[in-house]
């Protein structure tokens, strides 16, 4: 039996890392936008704030004149998105049988993620794949940024070796501040540059599985 302390440990992104995120986010915000009748933002501008966190993504809908303070507005935009991520939410290809085989091999999967923690379990519940990790941590108004919450996580599980898996600069900074094995999803929604100074860069999850030492 493999002991904990000789596990590789695997931390990977959420939102276009394991999770096609566009699948529900667009339509969701489409319908956001004109329940309140406002020019439908372009496909970029929307994908850029996949990966931020909630509050920055909050205040870029207050200036684009959506009444978040107003009561029940909120509720109301997290209901939409909930719903069609049940609806329409789909992982990436391969994504379900790649976790599947690294815990089969012994990798400890931890996921740590931006994202609230009511949208990430409405994401791995709905996808089929919550019960594929070992950890869960979404982020809280506690958490810095992701950095601490990946330095959390590599004090709290042992391991041999930690990998930082995900698409956004977020996910870089997190992995190299804490001596992670960096790997760019480059299928995700990095700007041009935004992952240079990763270890290795995977076109899709399944090709992470050589570069795994197990």
């Amino acid at each position: 039996m493999t002991r904990e302390t000789d596990r590789q440990l695997l931390i990977f992104d959420l939102d276009g890392t394991l999770y096609h995120t566009a699948t529900s986010f667009i339509p969701a915000m489409n319908t956001v936008f004109r329940k309140y009748s406002l020019p439908v933002p372009d496909e970029a501008t929307l994908l850029s704030f996949i990966g931020e966190p909630f509050t920055v993504f909050l205040q870029w809908l207050k200036e684009a004149g959506i009444p978040i303070m107003q009561p029940g507005v909120l509720d109301a935009i997290t209901t939409i998105e909930l719903r069609i991520v049940q609806e329409r939410g789909r992982l990436y290809p391969g994504v379900r049988e790649t976790l599947a085989h690294l815990r089969d091999v012994g990798c400890t999967l931890a996921l740590c993620t931006n994202a609230t923690e009511d949208y990430g379990q409405a994401v791995v519940r709905s996808c089929g794949i919550e019960a594929l990790f070992h950890y869960l941590r979404f982020r809280s108004a506690a958490d810095k940024d992701k950095a601490g919450m990946v330095a959390a996580l590599l004090s709290q599980i042992p391991h041999r070796r930690a990998y930082m898996i995900g698409d956004r600069y977020h996910d870089l900074h997190a992995g190299r501040t804490n001596g992670c094995t960096v790997i760019a999803a480059s299928y995700g929604y990095a700007l041009p540059g935004e992952l240079n100074g990763a270890e290795a860069t995977i076109s899709s999850l399944p090709a992470l599985l050589p570069l795994i030492n197990v």
